[in-house]
């Protein structure tokens, strides 16, 4: 008997300096900040990707979130794009973007692609709950001004500042360290 309360208390010592060990703030560590990143499309049209932008950084992210929240949907990352035709000669389309470590990780299907806010709009978080229809209503015609189903939403002589989700679950762990990746798989920089 005096052997197990002898490992008992051992086993209580390791434990308690495992935990000291681990800082004991109350604090959760601060997510790493995003980057900007730029490139072009094939019809030579600017794109700039702000990644992981915080809610409360923007109105209509801080709008966006405040739904999804109500709504009690999963958590996501937010990235802010701008498709900046201004210079363009004809229309081109909103552009997603992949997280991967590479253009072979791409290929390979390792990448975590990001979708647009306004698909996860419409088909993820209808309204339910606290998220009211008006609520929805009022932020499809915000988020989804630009449809990313169009062909031609940003015209030539245009900009258009849009919005990208990712998911925070086991698939996307670790996408802010990777290399973002825009049309054709070329690497934004």
């Amino acid at each position: 008997m005096r052997g197990a309360q002898v490992r008992q208390t051992v086993a209580a010592g390791l434990l308690a300096a495992a935990l000291a060990g681990c800082g004991g703030s109350k604090d959760p560590p601060k997510p790493a900040a995003g980057k900007v990143v730029r490139g072009d499309t094939e019809t030579g049209m600017k794109l700039k990707v702000e990644t992981f932008v915080a809610p409360s950084a923007d109105p209509v992210l801080k709008q966006l979130d405040a739904y999804r929240s109500a709504g009690r949907y999963p958590a996501v990352d937010y990235h802010r794009a701008t498709a900046d035709n201004t210079k363009g000669q004809v229309a081109d389309r909103v552009r997603t973007v992949t997280f991967a470590k590479d253009q072979n990780a791409i290929a390979a299907g390792q990448g975590a692609a990001a979708r647009f806010a306004c698909d996860a709009l419409r088909f993820e978080w209808p309204p339910h709950g606290k998220a009211t229809q008006q609520t929805y209503d009022e932020l499809v015609k915000t988020v989804c001004a630009v449809s990313p189903t169009s062909q031609d939403g940003v015209k030539a002589g245009s900009r258009a500042v849009y919005y990208l989700v990712t998911d925070r679950t086991f698939g996307q762990r670790g996408i802010r360290t990777q290399r973002i990746f825009g049309p054709r798989s070329e690497e934004l920089k």
